[in-house]
């Protein structure tokens, strides 16, 4: 899965390169956050001395500024998505070559070669490609904001915590680090049922090529009504435990609305800060929150991709073993099954 892209001297320039440019358009992305993060504590010490300031000098130093920010922004996220793109096809396609060769001399079966072969690779390719932005983007963030953080913590209070260094960021690593324990007891179950759901299609998949080929058998609607059912039972078993935890991912969530409201209201209405330090200090917590809160967003689609790798890892283990070819093609009329 790996090799086949990062390990080829053909791929090299589109595996490598493409990495090299996709990671210097997220450094440009968290560094045209770290400037919009700058915009909004300016504009929120020029919002808490207005008088200070006319109308045309907030259009022409503020607004349009954010303009300009606001653009930028936009035309790196579509660039990361078209180069992504490509970056995904040529990983797909080089995967598949690389997995066609054995799988055409093995006379081996492979169970459901086309889920395999085009929703297995190009899932992996995908999720894995997702989460790696996401998870890149994360520690950018944090290398970025954090300090920032550490630092505006000093301005608050919070009840009889006064003044503690890097408050909100330990509020942060406390909160997100007990948030991914509760995500892997609620979601532990997760990978098997997409696992499970995945080889109950697949069969499903294989059953009606069977049948496309030999539809005046009696059997095949009561087989197909069979693999079915299958599919139907994990299903559901893979619905419900998704809802226990869309219910714990939408609570954590919530959390997080509650305690910068908490926070910054206690501060604002105690009078310890002002408007613009707020304002600043808040940005600056939701980049740092949506980075480590990476690990709960991504739990849902962290499973359906380990499921996917353990897909292709038993189609690359019976292409791949050359003891069962030989014992194969031991088998009487080996020959002859293979050239049907």
């Amino acid at each position: 899965m790996f090799r086949s892209f990062f390990a080829s001297w053909k791929w090299a320039p589109l595996s490598y390169g493409g990495s090299f440019l996709l990671l210097a358009l997220f450094y440009l992305q968290v560094d045209t956050a770290w400037r919009f993060a700058e915009w909004i504590g300016v504009l929120g010490d020029v919002v808490s001395g207005a008088a200070k300031y006319n109308q045309d000098e907030f259009l022409s130093k503020f607004v349009y500024e954010a303009a300009k920010i606001a653009g930028l922004f936009v035309l790196i996220q579509a660039f990361i998505n078209l180069i992504s793109s490509i970056f995904c096809w040529f990983w797909y396609e080089a995967i598949t070559y690389h997995y066609l060769p054995n799988w055409n001399k093995t006379i081996q079966d492979v169970e459901c070669p086309a889920q395999r072969f085009q929703d297995s690779i190009d899932t992996f390719v995908n999720k894995f490609l997702g989460m790696s932005k996401a998870v890149v983007r994360s520690i950018m963030v944090l290398c970025k904001f954090l300090p920032k953080l550490w630092v505006l913590s000093d301005h608050f209070n919070f009840f009889y915590f006064n003044h503690v260094p890097g408050m909100l960021v330990w509020i942060v690593i406390l909160v997100s680090i007990f948030g991914v324990l509760i995500s892997f007891l609620v979601g532990i179950h997760l990978k098997e049922c997409r696992y499970d759901i995945a080889s109950a299609r697949g069969a499903f998949r294989s059953g009606l090529e069977f049948v496309q080929r030999n539809k005046k058998k009696d059997d095949s609607i009561p087989t197909l009504t069979k693999l079915m059912k299958k599919t139907r039972k994990c299903s559901l078993r893979l619905f419900h435990n998704k809802f226990w935890f869309d219910i714990w991912a939408g609570s954590y969530a919530q959390v997080w609305a509650v305690i910068p409201i908490t926070f910054f209201g206690y501060n604002v209405f105690s009078g310890y800060v002002k408007y613009g330090l707020v304002t600043k200090t808040a940005s600056a917590l939701g980049e740092v929150v949506g980075a480590m809160s990476i690990p709960i967003w991504l739990w849902d689609e962290f499973t359906d991709f380990l499921s996917v790798v353990q897909r292709l890892k038993e189609l690359e283990k019976v292409i791949n073993d050359p003891e069962k070819w030989e014992e194969t093609k031991k088998e009487i009329g080996w020959e002859d099954r293979r050239k049907k």
